[in-house]
């Protein structure tokens, strides 16, 4: 009997031999078919079934309206911590002439010197203090920009974190980076990244593992833990890389830095290595609200800024002059109850506090269940990878890291009918989920429900159902609203005793980005979390 038609038998084991045959017969001309025609390269078009979770909801509220804000008198930074100076300002700073770009890269690239050997946070360091980056003008000038090494540069070497890869020397540059070189900003670098954006553990086979500069046994998180690292200890202004699960927000909740995950579809993609179609968007990672805000404004689409007739940046500006956010803040209790470090539990609930002394209504409310999303993420995003990798697995499969191969691997045995189910169960919860707004503006959670672990750590337990692998724990709250393409912001607040850092997870409706900086402004602006720093790895331990 033929291989496919002893598949279906075993899947089907009443299923006679004369049916089994032709049936896989039918598919076997099937895949001849599909294996001959169209394109099959990593950046071809994606598939036309693609995930809208605008249109997956039940009820779509109106914006909220974020009110105006008074005008505190503009004041000059302290230009001894330039690495840490908003993006923004910092461009201000140099098309006033207060800096040179000559000045910036030599801070930067001092940063880098110190840090990098410790955190190998960089593939490739592109920031020379030799080098000559132009005169141009734009809204980033001056700005040293890190990329995740899955976003395309022209013609310097773009590697997935694979060494399947090391030598791809892409001819564009990504639609995102094109933009924000166009307005000025510098490539710092490429930076690392667990292989081919799968993971986030921040561990990588190829290029070794990422390390969090606050503590540099732990995990900086993944994929994009260079990103988060980098960031974090000044090595860049903000960087720029894919969520497939959690991705951006993880590094950014392990490394007390502030992370945006859009809604599903506002950025573009094109020119990025892709790690799935549906679940995947671009992130971005910066030290403050501010600074996030003013890079998002550059590669959101149009529609949050007209649904609420502002940019993420000026909603932040007028959350950090607020005294007041009047907004309705939920708490999911049945996320909660799968388990929490103590010491996220702590600075969560201080969160929580915090935005009840803002004037925000904090109430309880019950979400779909997070571990009944989790397959379905899985069964879609794990097909998703598989197909896209489909040429790789087959003609390079023992070049893959170990870990990516299983779950590569995975993803070809999920069945068409699965792939389907699960996309109808995604527009089952995106349903659900979407009553809430009904009720709450916001949705607040920790963004993991443990802090960094040891580099290498495979399993972490918090007491829920059966959950351990490192994996699956770091996204519990992360990958559910990739499943359903809701923009989500990771802020700090807080640390633990051991002084690791915690984020807060903002989520909200789809394209309301201002919305989610706006509270996240009002909230830092009243903390002090967004103020500290990792001390030098030639001192143990931060400050």
């Amino acid at each position: 009997m033929k291989p496919r038609a002893e598949l279906l038998q075993w899947l089907n084991p009443n299923l006679d031999y004369v049916t089994a045959e032709g049936a896989g017969d039918l598919m076997d001309a099937v895949a001849a078919s599909l294996q001959g025609h169209g394109p099959t390269n990593l950046f071809d078009d994606p598939p036309p079934l693609i995930f809208d979770p605008v249109k997956a909801s039940a009820y779509r509220p109106d914006p909220v309206e974020l009110p105006g804000s008074r005008t505190d008198e503009a004041r000059e930074p302290d230009l001894d911590g330039l690495p840490w100076i908003p993006g923004h300002v910092l461009a201000d700073l140099t098309a006033r002439g207060v800096l040179t770009r000559s000045e910036v890269i030599k801070a930067f690239s001092y940063q880098i010197d110190t840090w990098d050997s410790s955190l190998n946070a960089f593939i490739r360091v592109t920031l020379d203090p030799q080098t000559d980056f132009g005169d141009s003008g734009g809204l980033l000038k001056g700005i040293p920009i890190g990329l995740q090494d899955m976003v395309c540069t022209s013609g310097i070497p773009t590697t997935a974190g694979s060494s399947i890869l090391r030598d791809f020397v892409p001819d564009r540059d990504a639609a995102a980076w094109k933009r924000l070189k166009g307005e000025g900003a510098m490539l710092a670098g490429k930076l690392n990244t667990q292989e081919f954006a799968a993971g986030t553990t921040g561990t990588n086979d190829h290029y070794g593992s990422m390390r969090n500069p606050w503590d540099l046994a732990r995990t900086a998180g993944g994929a994009a833990g260079g990103a988060g690292a980098a960031v974090a200890a000044g090595l860049v202004s903000s960087a720029v890389g894919t969520d497939p699960g959690g991705s951006i927000r993880v590094p950014a909740a392990h490394c007390g830095i502030v992370g945006l995950k859009p809604t599903f579809g506002v950025m573009d993609r094109s020119g990025v290595v892709p790690l799935t179609w549906t679940t995947e968007t671009m992130g971005v990672l910066a030290q403050t609200i501010s600074g996030t805000a003013s890079i998002a404004d550059m590669l959101l689409d149009g529609r949050a800024r007209q649904r609420y007739g502002m940019s993420c940046q000026e909603a932040s500006a007028r959350g950090s002059a607020r005294d007041r956010i009047d907004l309705r803040i939920g708490v999911p209790t049945n996320w909660l109850e799968m388990g929490l470090d103590d010491g996220v539990q702590r600075a969560y609930l201080q969160a929580l506090t915090e935005l009840a002394s803002l004037g925000a209504t904090v109430h309880e409310v019950v979400l779909p269940d997070a571990a009944a999303i989790a397959p379905v993420h899985r069964a879609i995003a794990f097909s998703e990878a598989s197909s896209i990798h489909e040429e790789l697995i087959r003609d390079r499969a023992t070049e893959y890291g170990q870990d990516i191969r299983q779950r590569q691997e995975a993803g070809r045995g999920v069945m068409a009918s699965e792939y389907l189910k699960a996309a109808r169960l995604r527009g089952f919860f995106a349903r659900q989920f979407s009553e809430v707004w009904k009720d709450v503006d916001v949705i607040v959670t920790p963004t993991t429900p443990v802090p960094a672990a040891p580099v290498d750590t495979l399993s972490i337990s918090t007491g829920s159902r059966g959950e351990e692998a490192a994996h699956t724990v770091y996204t519990r709250y992360a990958a559910p609203l990739n499943t359903l393409g809701l923009p989500a912001l990771s802020v700090p607040c807080g640390f633990t005793k051991e002084g690791l850092p915690v984020g807060l997870q903002l989520c909200g409706p789809p394209h309301s980005e201002p919305m989610l900086f706006y509270v996240g402004a009002a909230y830092e602006s009243k903390t002090p979390w967004h103020l500290r720093h990792p001390n030098h790895p030639v001192t143990p331990g931060g400050k």
